[in-house]
Parts: structure tokens; C-alpha cells; sequence
């Protein structure tokens, strides 16, 4: 299978990578200026038609994965993201009770227009059940789970119904990272 077939769902670097670059597109920057920098240039080459963005893309995965790390815990991963954009800017907790994680999830959704990320709990095509760390983009009566990689020609948006996502949510440890 190619690099550009080949799934990226569920993979840390790439989702935060690409969570990131949104985040960049709306005006927020990373303190790291070796981060900031690819940012920088894959947006100038989106505006060039000849541009290489699978190799661009690939470029800033490669950089956060370098920079976060081997290790993928949820402690480990918001202290990465708050030493980037501050501890006021990344929020972890959208309530305690799921109907009050719902209404959080929605109304963040309604007032940032942002992604949000959640780790967990799935089943990977080799059979392995896992963490797994999605990109949440609209939470309804389902849940949308972004394209993890939007510079290749897989397509890999998903979505579940909203209570199948509570409950692996919840198996996860209802972990999520959003910018506040």
C-alpha cells in the first residue's frame, strides 16, 4: 500500500499535526518556530498548484512527531499542546456526566467552530482494540470524525452514532483536548 493509501486514522502525530495546522489556519501559533515554520509552508503551498502537499504534510507529521515524542499519554500529550499555545488555551474537560459532555461538546462546537480531539477506545483493521485519537468536528445525534490527514487522496471522515462514541469515549477515560 502507498504512503498516500495508507490509513492515518487514529494515529497521534498526524491527527495533532493536522489539529494543529487548523488552529494555525485560524490565527494561532505555536511557540515553536520550527512548527510555525512548516505551518507556514504548507499554507503558501496550497496557493501554488504545482505543490507537493502530501510531502508537506508529511514534513510537519514527521516535525510533531519528533517534537511530542514516543510517549501518546494524555498527560504527556496536553502538556506538549499547553507548553505550544499556553495553558489557558488548551481546555480538557467538556463535564463530568455524558449529557453534560454532549451539551459541552455541542456548545463548543457552536462558539469555536473548531475540531475538537478525543482519545478512544476502537478496534484497528488488524483486529487489535486500542486507544485510537480522533479529530471530533460536529457532535449531533452522530458524531463526525475529521479526515486525520486532508493532504492525501484518502478520504478517511467517519461517523457513529453519538452514544457508540460516548461509550468508547468513556472507555478512554473521556480524555479530549480542545482550544479554549
Amino acid at each position: 500500500m502507498s504512503e498516500s493509501a495508507a490509513p492515518k486514522s487514529g494515529n497521534l502525530p498526524i491527527t495533532l499535526a493536522t489539529w494543529m495546522f487548523i488552529l494555525f489556519d485560524r490565527g494561532h501559533m505555536p511557540a515553536d518556530g520550527d512548527l510555525a515554520g512548516a505551518m507556514r509552508t504548507i499554507a503558501e503551498g496550497a496557493k501554488a498548484e504545482d505543490a507537493d502537499m502530501e510531502s508537506l504534510g508529511r514534513g510537519l507529521v514527521e516535525l510533531v512527531e519528533q517534537k511530542l515524542g514516543a510517549d501518546s499519554t494524555f498527560a504527556h500529550v496536553r502538556r506538549y499542546l499547553t507548553e505550544q499555545y499556553g495553558d489557558e488555551a488548551i481546555a480538557t474537560s467538556l463535564g463530568k456526566t455524558r449529557d453534560e459532555r454532549a451539551r459541552g461538546a455541542r456548545r463548543y462546537q457552536f462558539s469555536h467552530n473548531l475540531p475538537w480531539i478525543a482519545q478512544i477506545i476502537d478496534r484497528f483493521p488488524n483486529g487489535q482494540v486500542g486507544p485510537h485519537w480522533v479529530m471530533i468536528e460536529q457532535v449531533t445525534d452522530t458524531v463526525t470524525c475529521m479526515d486525520p490527514y486532508p493532504w492525501d487522496d484518502l478520504d478517511e471522515e467517519y461517523q457513529m452514532p453519538v452514544n457508540d462514541f460516548m461509550v468508547k469515549w468513556e472507555l478512554a477515560g473521556t480524555h479530549s483536548v480542545r482550544f479554549s
